[in-house]
């Protein structure tokens, strides 16, 4: 299967739009009108701290999000789309006393390294959790509602992750029209569920500048199909034609970078290198340079050292 056919297979799996429909970076061009935006904005923007806003999709959802924007000595003109894993969602991002064991105040690395950050709430957690219990905080530790919501989900014939990515993909087109943003610099990047998202929306969209995916990338068989997962990873007809490095050969030939713990225990590390090791192809034919693998000496943990890095440099240009 031809690398176009691929990429609509996986959209079809995700229950995204056609290619047809793919948003392009300049939001100028989008004829038909239908984006997303921010709601929401503070009238006086703030540097460094988060500000809570609102994603307003083409179909009229509200996503609630972060907005983090660098201190203008600071600021390079590129934006990242940041997808909280599998936890409390956003509050994680942006938790610096203490920090987040997972993420380690990774919003605020971001943008301490100049980049405009958007951190949108995924379905099932934090203030998406579903029901909410009635008075709780968005960082109160909770059952996530994933269960539920893969359930009411595939009942109408999409996976929970599916609407994951549409969402992200709709933070994307928002942040592109936030002023000092260079609609044509703006990446995604995630951790662990948060990883997933990130891959699979810069796969299944050309448009996406650059992806950042932390202990996820793995392949299926050693990860998902072997190991305990939550169901929300689910992705029905992914296999035998997708596996995780075919997903990630569609990412070629934007830069993709990888970050991997020694000692995760979810996405072991020999599947991660083994995978890794079929990638190069895809991006050598185009004559770019092929993805970086960062391994940390942690486990299922998002350090944010060499990546953080490598994602800056990618937006850079």
């Amino acid at each position: 299967m031809a690398a176009e056919q691929q990429r609509e297979h996986l959209r079809t799996l995700l229950g995204l739009p056609g290619s047809s429909r793919l948003q392009s970076p300049d939001p100028e061009a989008d004829e038909a009108g239908e984006t997303a935006r921010l709601d929401s904005l503070p009238s006086t923007p703030s540097t460094g701290a988060p500000e809570e806003v609102h994603v307003r999709t083409a179909e009229g959802v509200s996503i609630p999000a972060f907005l983090l924007r660098p201190a203008p000595e600071l600021a390079n003109g590129a934006g990242v789309v940041l997808i909280a894993g599998h936890g409390r969602g956003i509050d994680d991002l942006v938790r610096t006393d203490p920090a987040d064991e997972y993420h380690e105040g990774l919003a605020h690395k971001l943008v301490r390294a100049g980049l405009t950050v958007l951190c949108p709430e995924m379905i099932s957690f934090g203030r998406r959790r579903f029901p909410r219990a009635e008075g709780a905080e968005p960082y109160e530790p909770a059952e996530n509602s994933c269960g539920i919501d893969a359930a009411r989900l595939l009942l109408h014939g999409r996976p929970v992750m599916g609407q994951r990515v549409a969402d992200a993909l709709a933070a994307v087109q928002a942040l592109r029209q936030l002023p000092g943003v260079d609609p044509g610099r703006v990446g995604v990047a995630g951790g662990s569920g948060g990883g997933a998202v990130s891959l699979l929306l810069a796969a299944a969209d050309p448009s996406i500048a650059a992806s950042l995916v932390a202990t996820y990338f793995c392949s299926f068989e050693a990860s998902l199909c072997s190991i305990r997962h939550c169901p929300c990873n689910i992705i029905p007809g992914l296999l035998p034609e997708l596996e995780m490095a075919d997903i990630a050969a569609l990412v070629a030939p934007r830069p993709l970078i990888l970050e991997a713990g020694e000692r995760d225990h979810i996405f072991p590390i020999a599947a991660t290198r083994e995978s890794f090791a079929l990638l190069a192809p895809a991006w050598e034919a185009h004559g770019a340079v092929p993805p970086e693998l960062v391994v940390t000496d942690g486990g299922h943990a998002f350090r944010a050292e060499r990546s953080l890095d490598a994602l800056v440099q990618a937006l850079a240009v």
